[in-house]
């Protein structure tokens, strides 16, 4: 990835970078290109490529021998790009990247020309993005529990959900987490769970970027009062109703009995008459 190609040795070197180069979507990165030289003339030449797996894009060019309109970019990172001219002579030769994007992650070459010189060096950028604040909603009664949903949008890449009790111990109700990818590449976090009676009341949701090693949490504690229950109302009607069932069921069987001795009589009766009329 460290090419060198000398033809004054030990005068020029391009100094890799220390740290990963993390951008954030919507905002400004610096991809860093510093020159280790005693000397360095404005007529030098830098090229910056970004490689993706089917071409190479000339991001922008310097031109030091055009003294004109010595910059070009690629019309697709136009008005994007920047150079830090008055630190040529200290040997940035960075590139300053606005309002990073998704598509914008991956690996660019830094290139260096000055007269038989040249000198390349790979940057390669994470790009992440921090959603907004995570929030609670109770979507109602789920059997004698509460459905809760976590919702949280414009995080990248894909970030991890947590829930927690009061303790900030993981909880252990079952969970269901969808990340959806929004047509902007970032993603919106929708997690649901389910909190039962006499559980811990406190629940925290906990969202979490491990790239810019950030996270949001919102916390809710929930009263007794919203789980479903049974009033001493409901208990008075459903015992009266289950009193009522009974009396009209001993009354019905009375009058079925009722029913069918009288039937049996006027049988009886019936039978005798027929054997009279026959004498």
């Amino acid at each position: 990835l460290h090419l060198h190609l000398y033809f004054f040795a030990g005068q020029f070197e391009i100094i890799p970078p220390d740290n990963p180069v993390i951008g954030v979507i919507g905002k400004g990165v610096i991809l860093p290109c510093q020159l280790k030289a005693k000397t360095i003339s404005e007529r030098l030449s830098i090229q910056w490529i970004f490689t993706t797996n089917s071409e190479k894009i000339d991001v922008s060019i310097y031109d030091g021998k055009n003294t004109q309109n010595p910059v070009t970019e690629d019309m697709r990172y136009e008005g994007r790009t920047n150079f830090f001219h008055t630190e040529f002579n200290k040997g940035n030769v960075s590139l300053y990247l606005k309002n990073v994007t998704v598509s914008d992650t991956g690996k660019y070459t830094c290139s260096v020309f000055f007269e038989n010189w040249y000198d390349e060096v790979v940057v390669e950028l994470s790009v992440a993005a921090a959603g907004d604040e995570s929030s609670v909603f109770l979507d109602g009664h789920v059997g004698q529990g509460i459905g809760l949903t976590c919702k949280s949008h414009g995080w990248f890449p894909e970030p991890k959900v947590v829930w927690l009790d009061s303790k900030g111990e993981i909880r252990k109700e079952k969970v269901i987490t969808q990340n959806v990818r929004t047509s902007s590449g970032v993603f919106d976090v929708i997690s649901s769970m389910n909190l039962e009676p006499r559980s811990d009341m406190e629940v925290s949701c906990r969202v979490v970027n491990d790239l810019l090693n950030t996270a949001c949490e919102s916390r809710v504690l929930i009263s007794d009062a919203f789980f479903p229950s049974t009033s001493p109302w409901m208990t008075a009607f459903l015992v009266l109703l289950f009193l009522n069932a009974v009396v009209i069921g001993a009354i019905a069987y009375k009058l079925k009995r009722k029913y069918s001795h009288l039937q049996h009589l006027i049988q009886k009766f019936s039978s005798r008459m027929q054997n009279t009329v026959k004498e």
